[in-house]
């Protein structure tokens, strides 16, 4: 029903919107604390331009493959010439403004592009709301479709919102140290760190919600069992996502107050970006086998 490509398009469009939106939060936040040092402004500035094109990256990555599964060019634009009133349309333009945001952004930053700060703090705010509706998008997608059962769940908007925010988080942790003199932002980004904790208990609280209802629902049964038992996608939902995309880089980042390692998380990181994919796979997987 759903293929590759498509899978990718939500994971990749969740990801690039989940780096905006922290990304985003992050700068208007730095930017309202008066303590901040010029020398810390300066490493942020250089910092936020590297996740700006991050999720720039991320975000048309997702439209190639919007438009790789939609396999002619012209079908693409005729979302924008022809929109109509469902999700993808939606969607497409939600995705397009957020591209042409953080493109502005990343400009700003990375190319010197003169930009008020008025305006550049509008355009951070118009792109933390259309990130956290990309989010949320990405997972109504699949809860639209009544005609899957597993699918329609009231608590899968709010899996794939948590997975997004979880994965965005995840990659800026992991482009952190890449940005100079970040070590003078350490104090942010140990905040970070304890947003991403609560991100990944969040998502444990969501994925639970989403076992029940599904569990409640007759209809949702077929779907459920393949997608939690060995013969189906259990063993990659479990190991994949359940435990390397939430329960290992929960206990990680629970126990880096007390370690202080570098390594060890950004390896939870990477575990998370790879639970996220994993994910996708395992339901759009568990929904088509329910379609025979």
């Amino acid at each position: 029903m759903l293929g590759t490509f498509v899978v990718l398009y939500l994971f990749l469009g969740g990801c690039g919107a989940g780096t905006l939106l922290v990304t985003t939060a992050w700068s208007l936040l730095f930017h309202c604390t008066k303590s901040r040092t010029f020398r810390q402004s300066r490493a942020f500035w250089g910092l936020a331009g590297k996740l700006y094109l991050a999720s720039f990256g991320l975000l048309a990555l997702s439209a190639f493959c919007l438009l790789a599964d939609l396999g002619s060019p012209h079908r693409f634009f005729l979302l924008f010439l022809r929109p109509t009133v469902s999700l993808l349309s939606v969607g497409s333009f939600i995705l397009l403004a957020s591209l042409l945001v953080s493109a502005c952004v990343a400009a700003a930053h990375v190319l010197g592009w003169p930009l008020p700060s008025m305006a550049r703090k509008g355009l951070e705010v118009l792109g933390a709301l259309l990130a956290a509706v990309l989010m949320v998008y990405t997972g109504l997608y699949l809860a639209w479709m009544e005609a899957v059962p597993l699918w329609n769940n009231a608590a899968l908007p709010a899996l794939l919102a948590l997975s997004s925010l979880s994965s965005g988080s995840a990659i800026v942790l992991l482009l952190a140290p890449f940005g100079r003199d970040w070590a003078l932002l350490a104090g942010w980004v140990d905040g970070l760190h304890r947003v991403h904790l609560i991100t990944l208990g969040l998502e444990f609280v969501a994925l639970a919600a989403f076992i029940v209802l599904a569990a409640a629902n007759l209809f949702a049964g077929p779907g459920l069992a393949q997608l939690i038992s060995p013969e189906g996608q259990g063993s990659w939902f479990f190991g994949g996502f359940v435990l390397g995309g939430i329960v290992v880089p929960f206990g990680i980042e629970a126990l880096r107050p007390f370690a202080g390692r570098v390594a060890p998380v950004a390896a939870a990181e990477a575990l998370c970006l790879f639970g996220g994919l994993i994910l996708r796979f395992c339901l759009v997987l568990a929904g088509s086998h329910w379609l025979g």
